[in-house]
């Protein structure tokens, strides 16, 4: 098939890629011409692994073109569109931000080509999709949904491997299009209504956040009772009524997604109306969590008076390099504003506004250093040898 990808960001090149890895053309628009050309020179604006390899793979890139603006591309033989735009939250009204997908559909039901089937990927509340086809003048009925469920980090095996695909429409034949598309798939395939579908997505990144929360909670508490964690949460996560996948501490969870889908699910209804005790203080739990390690990193410091505090790992978890949202960063700030001496260290993302290091060799003796998640075996091995020679201790609060 021809296809059309909007957007270039984690969700717009993996898609894209992806499905230039299994034979279709593939056109990215994206109005940022900087990001288009960096692209078109074959480079990605952020890490993702084995992205790479799928992009850069000769076949695949000569599948694959890059526009700046939507009149360069053959919308007359462009099967699907996938609108990969990002909706952030509006700080200032606490909703999301539907200007740039108002901008896409504006832009492509312009065009003549009624066969086209204009797929949404964003992440957009239920109520929101009919004030944004109004604003443009644009029938509701012929749009359908695809939501993604990418994991940074391990977005490109997602791509390939989905737990399921869901597709939300009204339109038979536009449905029917995307059911071809993913028919090589091995994933059950759900049928819905637009509404439905995006409440797919927006659910499964609310229980999610809510497990992390879960299991952070429950460290405090087998701190506070001087249990064995490693051994409580492996007894309860055996039960296979509850599994151990997303069942690991953290500092407190961030990333793009979470923060974001959370605000918005408790946009969805009137509190007045709707009581849901559960999902109303999952944000609250997260940001308790977030102080209660803060408060660890402090007795930490103090009890073994040590001079400096280290934040190991800036992005908000392993195998990425973004920044949103990163407990690493808001921990930081935290800390700075109490004038305790603190520095990130990482050897891969840069954060040069901060006070950031990315080698071992500058950390101060008599240091603590926070593992803020996994590490790779080698730089692990390297810090644990570097701290065992300087008095420096080791943290590791998703342990």
């Amino acid at each position: 098939m021809n296809i059309v990808i909007v957007g270039t960001g984690y969700v717009g090149l993996v898609t894209g890629v992806g499905f230039a890895e299994q034979g279709h053309r593939v056109s990215f628009v994206d109005l940022d011409s900087k990001k288009i050309d960096y692209l078109a020179n074959k480079n990605l604006p952020f890490f993702e692994p084995g992205l790479g390899d799928y992009f850069t793979n000769e076949e695949n890139f000569q599948r694959m073109s890059f526009h700046d603006n939507y009149q360069g591309l053959s919308w007359d033989e462009t099967d699907i569109v996938f609108i990969c735009v990002q909706t952030p939250n509006n700080l200032e009204t606490n909703s999301v931000d539907t200007k740039f997908l108002e901008s896409a559909i504006t832009e492509i039901s312009k065009l003549d080509n009624q066969d086209i089937t204009i797929t949404v990927k964003s992440t957009i509340p239920p109520y929101e999709i009919e004030n944004v086809c109004n604003n443009v003048g644009y029938d509701k009925k012929l749009l359908t949904f695809n939501p993604e469920f990418l994991r940074e980090g391990s977005a490109v095996h997602d791509f390939f491997n989905p737990d399921r695909v869901v597709i939300g429409g009204l339109n038979l034949e536009k449905i029917e299009k995307l059911k071809q598309l993913y028919s090589t798939y091995d994933a059950e395939i759900i049928i819905t209504d637009p509404i439905s579908s995006q409440l797919i997505k927006y659910l499964a990144n609310t229980y999610l956040p809510m497990r992390l929360s879960f299991v952070n909670e429950a460290t405090r508490l087998a701190k506070y009772s001087n249990a064995n964690l490693q051994d409580v949460l492996k007894g309860v996560g055996l039960d296979d009524r509850i599994g151990s996948h997303y069942f690991r501490p953290s500092p407190s969870w961030g990333g793009s997604c979470f923060p974001k889908d959370l605000v918005e699910v408790n946009n969805f209804y009137k509190e007045d109306e709707l009581n849901l005790p559960l999902i109303s203080n999952i944000i609250e739990s997260n940001d308790e969590h977030l102080k209660w390690t803060v408060n660890q990193l402090i007795s930490l410091k103090e009890s073994n008076n040590l001079e400096k505090i280290y934040l190991v790992g800036a992005a908000f978890k392993e195998d990425t390099d973004d920044l949103r949202n990163s407990p690493t960063l808001d921990i930081y700030k935290i800390l700075t504003e109490m004038n305790i001496e603190v520095l990130i260290l990482d050897p891969q993302v840069e954060v040069s506004e901060l006070a950031y290091i990315s080698e071992i060799k500058d950390v101060s003796p008599n240091s603590l250093l926070s593992i803020m998640y996994p590490q790779k075996e080698e730089f692990g091995n390297n810090l644990s040898e570097f701290c065992s020679k300087n008095n420096c201790v080791i943290y590791y609060p998703w342990s």
